[in-house]
């Protein structure tokens, strides 16, 4: 990970604690001309794991995560597949609460392909969908929302990406980001998902 990729990751984990009890803040904004202006995440279009499309319709109401993966990842992602393996029994019983993974490799990762690796990763893909961007285009635009961003190694073997995963509240709102990979993180993220969901 690079320097400045892992000083933005360290902000944005300060960033993340609580300011007021458990009034998480609100992330998705940029700095326009000197104003903070706000954004939602409600402008997307991918293919899930079964072929159906997946857009904000999908998204609103409920409180829910985004991150980046690719099926053939030999470093971070099975470490991380696990750890959301682990989120995902922790609240099974929560209609309100979704994963979404998208992948990062448009060339290998098809939509059969993501079908095949939730089937042999025991997936529920009823909470947690393995999405395909349309394009690369479509791909870093998302990237440049949840504030992240990836490329390939030059053997083409792996991508730099992160293990961070964006949670977002039922307006579409990113209210955290938390390092997958670390117990203590996990921890928190699932005391934020309880907080988000008990928001009206």
């Amino acid at each position: 990970m690079k320097p400045f990729f892992l000083f933005i990751c360290i902000l944005f984990l300060i960033s993340c604690k609580k300011e007021n009890g458990d009034v998480l803040p609100v992330l998705s904004y940029h700095i326009i001309n000197g104003e903070k202006k706000n954004y939602k995440i409600d402008n997307f279009s991918f293919v899930n794991q079964y072929g159906k499309i997946v857009t904000p319709k999908n998204t609103l109401g409920k409180v829910h995560t985004f991150n980046f993966f690719f099926t053939s990842c030999p470093s971070i992602c099975p470490p991380m597949k696990l750890k959301q393996l682990n989120l995902a029994e922790e609240f099974k019983n929560y209609k309100d609460f979704q994963q979404f993974s998208i992948t990062i490799d448009l060339k290998r990762d098809s939509i059969e392909k993501l079908q095949y690796y939730s089937e042999i990763s025991g997936i529920n893909h009823q909470q947690w969908n393995l999405l395909r961007a349309k394009n690369e285009t479509d791909l870093q635009k998302m990237a440049q929302l949840l504030k992240t961003n990836f490329k390939p190694n030059e053997d083409g073997t792996d991508f730099y990406h992160s293990s961070y995963l964006a949670l977002l509240d039922k307006q579409q709102q990113i209210r955290g980001f938390y390092d997958i990979l670390s117990d203590s993180e996990l921890s928190l993220l699932k005391k934020d998902i309880t907080i988000l969901l008990s928001e009206e």
